[in-house]
This record gives C-alpha cells, sequence and structure tokens, in this order.
C-alpha cells in the first residue's frame, strides 16, 4: 500500500499537474488567440472597455445570482471556496508541496478546514441536485457535467476520512490512497471539463461582446450562403 501511495503523491501527482497546468495553458491560450482573431475580422472593433469590466466583475461577485437563486448562489459561492482553497492552504497539502511554497505560506488547521470540507460538500450536493432535479438545469447537463460534480465530492469526502481515519469507512492507508488518486484525476480533467472555467471565467464577457461585433459584410455573406442575396430583409 505504501508504495501505491508514493506513486500517487509522487510521479502520478507531477504528471497530473504537468496535464492539468499544460492543458489550462492551451485553453487560455486558444481563447486569447480566438479574440484577437474574431475582433481583427470586426466591423466595429469599438469596444465598451467600462461595461465589459463592470459585468466580468458581476459574473466573478455574482450578486444577481444571489438574489434571483438565493440558496444555488450559496450552494456555488460553497462549493468554489471549498475547492479553491483546501487544495493549496489545508496543512497537510502544503506539506505535499514541499519546497515549491514559501516558508510564509498560510496553513489552514485541521478544525477550519473541516468546515471548509462541509460547507464545500453541502454546496457539491445542492448543485448537484439542482441538476438532477431542476428541468432547466437538467435539460443543459450531460452526463460528464454529473460526474464532475460526483467525483469532486467524493474527493471532499475522502479528503476529510483521510484527515480522520477513526471516522473512515475504509482501512486509513486505503483512504489515502483514494483521495490522492481522485484528487490526481481531478486535475487531468480539469482542462477538460467545465472545472476550467476557473481560468476562463474572466474572458466570457469580453468574448461575448467581440461575438455581437460581426465581421463586415458579414449579413451579404449569410445571405448568400441561403440563396436569399435578393429577397428584402
Amino acid at each position: 500500500m505504501d508504495t501505491w501511495i508514493d506513486l500517487a503523491k509522487g510521479s502520478l501527482f507531477r504528471i497530473s499537474l504537468a496535464i492539468c497546468l499544460l492543458g489550462v495553458a492551451y485553453r487560455f491560450g486558444v481563447a486569447v488567440w480566438q479574440i484577437n482573431a474574431a475582433h481583427r475580422r470586426a466591423g466595429d472593433k469599438r469596444l465598451p472597455v467600462g461595461v465589459i469590466v463592470r459585468t466580468t466583475v458581476q459574473w466573478l461577485l455574482p450578486l444577481r445570482l444571489f438574489r434571483k437563486r438565493p440558496i444555488y448562489g450559496l450552494a456555488s459561492l460553497a462549493f468554489h471556496l471549498g475547492i479553491l482553497l483546501l487544495p493549496f492552504f489545508y496543512a497537510g497539502h502544503v506539506n505535499l508541496w514541499g519546497g515549491v511554497l514559501p516558508t510564509w505560506w498560510p496553513r489552514l488547521a485541521s478544525g477550519p478546514s473541516d468546515v471548509l470540507t462541509f460547507v464545500a460538500m453541502a454546496g457539491l450536493i445542492v448543485i448537484l441536485l439542482a441538476r438532477l432535479l431542476i428541468k432547466s438545469s437538467r435539460d443543459l447537463s450531460r452526463a460528464g457535467d454529473v460526474g464532475i460534480l460526483l467525483l469532486l465530492l467524493g474527493l471532499a469526502a475522502s479528503g476529510y476520512w483521510a484527515a480522520h481515519p477513526t471516522s473512515s469507512p475504509f482501512a486509513p492507508r486505503t483512504m489515502v490512497l483514494i483521495h490522492m488518486l481522485a484528487g490526481n484525476l481531478a486535475l487531468i480533467l480539469t482542462p477538460l471539463t467545465k472545472i476550467v472555467h476557473c481560468v476562463l471565467a474572466p474572458l466570457t464577457q469580453l468574448i461575448g461582446e467581440i461575438g455581437w461585433h460581426f465581421p463586415a459584410e458579414s449579413g451579404r455573406r449569410v445571405a448568400v450562403a441561403l440563396a436569399k442575396e435578393n429577397e428584402p430583409i
């Protein structure tokens, strides 16, 4: 078992992290390239920078979501807080990073980390139920969207049990291995699933704004493609 754990937190972790970072960098680079290409082709190159910045901040701090869907909004906030803070600030995780992080890096003790874990799990359960039970969310969800939520839920639960072996349903070392393998899988899937929005989210409003600035004569070309160039609009 110790051999498998050493492999999971050593070579497998480094490979998974490399796939995650390279994949996210590729997705970000492609998004920037597409934005630049769309802007070059746009007939109207003027962009309302102030509006884009304001709407981007509104999406990153979804106060409107709290007003319209308060339960879902709180669940989303809880889920993101746990998923973003625990991997980088839980003391046990910081120790695994070795000498990569500086000595002054803040470390969350067991108590606050447990609270964040339960908060994240509660948020994940609410979001998962919404995707399964609410028709509007269910129609927009694919099997992979539900699967990644289940993976993250298992990651959070296995992390808690790994840190509290007396409550674990499996042997302590087995639970540690399960948690490490789930974490490595989550890293690999990050650039391939909706998790990548944590990096691409700041670009979504800019992409949407440029998308409305159609290239010059695009309307005529659409009419030609539809064989309706001589018909009135």
